[in-house]
Parts: C-alpha cells; structure tokens; sequence
C-alpha cells in the first residue's frame, strides 16, 4: 500500500467535524453578548475612531482598549476570528514548505517516507492565500486602522503623527505590492516542490536530486527573508500600527513551526493506522517529537525575549501591547495560559525519550500544541480588534470548520501521490535503517 486512498468514513468523519464546527459557531454567535453585527461599527469599520492602541502616550483617557475602543460588535468578532484562523493556517502550510528546504538542504535521509506529508500540506497555501486575500478586499478598514485616510490629514481631527510617518511604507500600495508578491512567490515553491519530488517518484535521477538542494536553498532565503518577514509586518503587526518588534517574524514562524510538526505527528500516526508508511518506526515518530519539543522552548525563548526587550525599555508605544494582552480584565487568562499550552506542558510532557516514541502521548501534546498555539495567534492578532471578550466559541467553531477544510485538502492531495514513502529517493535505504 503506497498510494493513499482517501476513504469515506475519513470523509464522513471530516464533515462531522465541519459540522461540529458549524453548531459552535451558531451557538457562540446565538450567546454572543456585545453589540449586533449591524451595529455601525461592523458597517463601517469604526472608520470614526479616533483612537489607536499605541497612542495612549499622548491621548491617556484612551487607556482601555484599542482602535476598536468600544464593545466589540458580533460582526467585527466573527472578521477578527476568521481572519486570524485563516493567518494560522497560512503559517502552518508555510511551515510545511520550510521544513522540506531545511530537511532537503541538510540531506537529511530520515524524513523521506514521510516527505509527502508536508508536500500535500503546503499545497493548502492557496486556499489560505485565497481566503486573506477576500479578508483584504473586504475588511481591510475594519483590520487596518492605517487604512483610514482621515490619519493623515494634517490638522485635521484624526490625523495621527507616528503613523504619517510611516505612511510612505504603511499604505494600501505596498501593501498590495508585497501582499502579490508574497502569493506568487508562495505558489512558486510550492509548484517547484511538488514537480521535483513527484519527479523523483517517476524519473529519479541524480541531476533531479542535486537541484532539489538548490530549490532547498532558494526557498530557504526566501521564505525567511521575504514571505515571512513582510506577512507577519503587513498582515499582523500593523493590526496594532504603532507597535513594532524585531522578534516578532521569528515568534511567529516559530508557532507556525511547532504547530505543523504536531499535524505531521498526527498524519503520521492516522497513516499508519491505515496502514500505510509500514517501515515508518517509533524513530521517525522520535525525530518529530523532538522537534515539537525543541521548536516549543525555541518558541517560549521568542516569547520571552520580544516581553523582556519591550518591559525593559518601557517606551508606552511598545509596553501598550502587552498592557491590552496580559491585563486579567482582557485577556489575562488567554494570556498565560497560551504559555503553559505551548511551553510548560510540551516540555514536562515530551522531556522523556519514552515519551517522544508512544503514540498516545504524542497525540496529546500535538492536540495541546495546536490548540495553544491557536491562542498564541490569536493572542496577537485578535486584542486590538477586539479588547475583550473575543475568544471562545465562535473562535473554536472556525477553527474546526477550516480545520476540517485544510485535513479534506491535505489528505485529497495526498491520494494524488502515487509513491507516498518515496521509494525512489537517494537516501531512502537510511530512512528504513534510522535509529536513535
């Protein structure tokens, strides 16, 4: 068996889920306390707001909340929520893409009968892609506040100083410049890789296998240097406009690392139950666990590092970021629990080697990785939009319903693949023979 085949009861299973999804969704929409989503806020945006989150230097009496100062509306709730599910699986997929360069171009011989996973992965990119792009088109003033013209009109009521200043790169232009750039580019890797490989499954030949190092190297730089560092600025940082960390790429890509690992461990060990990958051992299932656990502190320290730089230099338009997020009366509680979600529990839970090699264990800490890494996202897109009470039901009903999406995608793709454990790779002898 080494050509997947995307059964109905995985199906049926799936579209359970997508409607599990669908009644939390409708129950957190049915209980939501805030105002209607016809409020004025959700039909303009709050396009009359005057206020931003980091300007609380000069305005003081804005002290309690952010550009959306006021009750957040069902609408604005339901904008936030989506678009930051839709930013979390982006990361993920793109994660996929960088763990088959960095594997690639340190020849790794380990992951090869299970490469096809992350290559069926990255290829929900574009549904992702698809999706911000319909979120930019529609609901850039509502997740934007450097959006609204009215900031920078000198003299005029609204206009705001520190964001003039960064106009010339913090403007709809740029950002759609560098919003196509990154698809393209996205699409670009992910066609390359998908050629390559499949490629080798028909035809290997050594000239196929060395350029494969090359396209290693490539999407390397440019995924580090290029998609990731203007997607977290343009499409996450600027949702809080006067805020900026040189930690934040980093933090991010790093929640999107850890939580693509953990989906790798749990189609791994869905695969296997099937059937498939026979001579995928406890070894294999080792290697990504450690990288869960080694990824997760690799996360915690970017935490770390991005709250003990801006705590310590104590300039309000960088401490105001973490007032909004560790205030109890806002998002406390999210706050520190998605520290112990993505750091105290996969450290204690994966320390031990027993530990990274049972199946049971590592399915829990993959469901505990996602799930807290799902708060971390939210974490830092969601509090400007919505200053308190935004995460919840309507927020884990998104969640399984695009993660339902993403697994039907993934998993489709996957049974196009006709050699899953790539059995005409150069290095698939030491994958059958890894040990540690």
């Amino acid at each position: 068996m080494n050509t997947y085949v995307f059964d109905s009861s995985t199906k049926k299973k799936l579209f359970i889920t997508f409607g599990i999804g669908v009644l939390l969704l409708l129950l957190g929409m049915a209980l939501f306390g805030g105002k209607p989503a016809h409020d004025e806020h959700a039909k303009h945006g709050a396009k009359h707001e005057v206020v931003d989150t980091h300007h609380e230097a000069a305005k003081e009496a804005a002290h309690e909340g952010g550009h959306h100062a006021a009750a957040p509306t069902l609408g604005l709730t339901l904008i936030a929520n989506t678009y930051n599910v839709f930013y979390f699986g982006f990361y993920i997929a793109l994660a996929a893409l960088f763990f088959l360069a960095a594997t690639n171009i340190a020849w790794g011989g380990w992951q090869i009968q299970i490469q096809k996973i992350p290559l069926a992965i990255s290829t929900t990119i574009g549904f992702f892609l698809l999706c911000l792009c319909i979120m930019f088109l529609l609901f850039s003033h509502d997740i934007f506040h450097w959006t609204h013209e009215a900031l920078y009109i000198k003299g005029g009521k609204e206009y705001d100083a520190v964001l003039d200043s960064k106009h010339d790169f913090l403007n709809l232009k740029m950002f759609w410049i560098f919003t196509i750039s990154i698809i393209v580019l996205c699409i670009g890797l992910v066609a390359k890789w998908w050629n390559t490989l499949n490629k080798m499954d028909v035809a290997p030949t050594r000239a196929l296998f060395s350029s494969s190092r090359a396209i290693a190297a490539t999407s390397i730089v440019i995924i580090a240097f290029i998609i990731n560092t203007f997607a977290t600025w343009y499409w996450s940082m600027s949702i809080q406009p006067h805020w900026y960390s040189t930690m934040f790429t980093w933090n991010t890509m790093a929640g999107g690392a850890v939580t693509f690992l953990s989906i790798l461990i749990l189609f791994i060990h869905y695969l296997k139950g099937k059937g498939y990958l026979p001579k995928v051992n406890a070894n294999h299932e080792h290697d990504v666990a450690k990288l869960m656990f080694a990824i997760s502190v690799f996360w915690c320290y970017t935490w770390f590092a991005q709250y003990m730089l801006i705590w310590y230099a104590n300039i309000p338009e960088e401490t105001e970021y973490f007032r909004l997020r560790r205030n109890m009366d806002n998002y406390g509680i999210l706050f520190h629990g998605a520290f112990v979600f993505n750091f105290i529990l996969p450290f204690f839970i994966l320390m031990t080697r027993n530990s990274k090699r049972s199946k049971k264990t590592t399915i829990v800490a993959a469901f505990i990785i996602i799930v807290g890494q799902f708060a971390a996202f939210f974490i830092m897109n969601c509090p400007p939009l919505l200053p308190k009470g935004g995460f919840g039901l309507i927020s884990f009903g998104l969640l399984l319903m695009v993660g339902s999406i993403f697994a039907f995608i993934t998993l489709t793709v996957l049974s196009k693949i006709k050699d899953l454990a790539s059995t005409t790779h150069p290095y698939v002898n030491e994958s059958y023979h890894h040990h540690i």
